[in-house]
């Protein structure tokens, strides 16, 4: 063990350790809160480049010298590469404000960049976490900048998800495409639709959510870097706001700018908002899907029984031979707990006070957490459900043919009274509507299920 030492004393720092006593102290005081930030990748790598992109303005500005730059560029760069993320032990969901983090990364990042200098660590010989690494800089716009520059990154993957998952639906309605269903509202007999049309709804129903989801990841690639703690600059090298939008852009490879107004940037966190308003959405899409599905696979014989799920699992300790619809049902929970960090991120923003939002910690814990979810849940819906999900169309047709549905289908063909008449004696006899118009000699079976067919597209209107 190596002891360090700072304001208020004496701290111990295991051998090999590239944190110091800031970092610590944090550790401690809010070890009981949530998962280390080293649990997050993702935004590790994103305050990498932060402060990357942060020594290079500064450098560029000329308040850096170019060796301690290289120094701290090699650092980061390794942090970027996977290396070191052990070291970040403070709690992400922290509670001052995001203070705790980035004195955790400025440390790391001051003793690696030292020890490639040849300094022993802790000793800050040349390379100081306030001084050099922190220049220009403040918590209060490194953490929301890292924040939202980590839900713009984070976001492609899901994306890709959701996008894979809006394939698998567009190839069940091509197998699927004419297979007849009964459409149903209020959980009642409506009209005649296929296959083909609710699992392309499905597929355009995501869609929407995913273009809407990226329309709000782009609007965090405005970020508050220069405003220092509240807006003003205050601190900030002469010339480094002429040079960090770049350094950002060419760290991220996409086009960071800074804010028209660094107050407003500064103090509100409606980007948040917005972001994780469209991951609820995105959640309430795939969980209303799930449950859909549990529906129309019901019960096999004693239910609905339209749809098969892949059996993926035992259903039961009891009943033998039940299979649960388990996957649905996982994605509706992942649905649910996206509802709760949504509600977290609301409440946080709303909490703000005066020029900053010292909540934007528990902001991060939420969505990241939200979107990991919504990643894994969009993955295994398509892989171990919609992939193998099977329609039974013989179960499907008797559905439809047996409800009453139809018969606005055939009034135009049969009239009103006549169709009346054949509703009541079906019920009389026991048999489907479709079936006792075969009886009759009214029309073929297959001229019912053309008239079915020609239904779904208005041809029969």
């Amino acid at each position: 063990m190596r002891k360090d030492k700072d304001s208020l004393g004496t701290v111990s720092i295991p051998d090999g350790a590239l944190y110091s006593s800031n970092t610590v102290r944090g550790a401690e005081n809010f070890r009981l809160i949530g998962r280390a930030t080293s649990a997050y990748p993702n935004f590790v790598i994103a305050m990498a480049k932060v402060k990357k992109a942060a020594a290079q303005a500064n450098k560029r500005a000329g308040a850096l010298p170019p060796d301690l730059a290289d120094a701290i560029n090699s650092a980061c760069d390794e942090i970027i590469a996977g290396q070191h993320h052990d070291n970040f032990i403070v709690a992400l969901a922290e509670g001052s404000g995001g203070t705790s983090i980035n004195m955790n990364f400025n440390e790391v990042i001051a003793n690696r960049a030292g020890q490639i200098l040849g300094d022993p660590l802790g000793s800050f010989k040349r390379i100081n976490p306030n001084d050099h690494i922190n220049l220009s800089q403040s918590t209060n716009d490194v953490i929301p900048t890292a924040v939202k520059l980590a839900c713009v990154t984070g976001a492609v993957p899901l994306i890709d998800a959701a996008g894979d998952l809006v394939q698998a639906f567009r190839a069940k309605a091509d197998e699927y495409r004419d297979v007849l269903r009964l459409g149903r509202t209020c959980m009642q007999a409506a009209q005649p639709m296929s296959y083909g049309q609710l699992f392309n709804g499905y597929a355009a129903t995501l869609e929407r959510a995913i273009s809407h989801l990226n329309e709000a990841r782009c609007g965090l690639q405005a970020v508050p870097m220069g405003g220092t703690a509240i807006g003003t600059g205050l601190g900030a090298a002469a010339g480094y706001h002429d040079h960090i939008a770049a350094t950002l852009s060419e760290e991220f490879a996409t086009g960071i700018t800074l804010p028209d107004d660094y107050f407003d940037a500064m103090q509100a966190a409606d980007g948040f908002s917005r972001f994780s308003g469209e991951l609820k959405i995105l959640s309430e899409t795939i969980g209303k899907i799930a449950a859909d599905l549990v529906i129309l696979g019901s019960g096999g014989n004693s239910g609905i029984g339209e749809i098969i799920l892949p059996s993926v699992q035992p259903g039961s300790s009891i009943m033998a031979g039940k299979v649960n619809p388990v996957i649905c049902m996982m994605v509706q929970q992942v649905a649910f707990m996206v509802q709760g960090h949504d509600a977290t991120v609301s409440i946080a923003a709303l909490s703000g006070q005066m020029e900053i939002n010292h909540f934007e910690p528990v902001m991060a814990h939420s969505l990241f957490n939200a979107m990991d979810l919504l990643i894994n849940g969009c993955t295994i819906f398509r892989s171990k459900c919609i992939e193998g999900l099977r329609v039974d169309e013989n179960r499907s047709y008797a559905n439809l043919a047996s409800s009453f549905a139809i018969s606005t289908v055939l009034l135009h063909k049969l009239g009103y009274v006549r169709v009346s008449e054949l509703a009541k004696s079906s019920v009389v006899k026991g048999i489907s509507l479709a079936d006792n118009i075969v009886l009759e000699g009214l029309m073929t079976e297959d001229d019912v299920r053309q008239a079915l067919a020609d239904a779904t597209t208005g041809a029969a209107s």
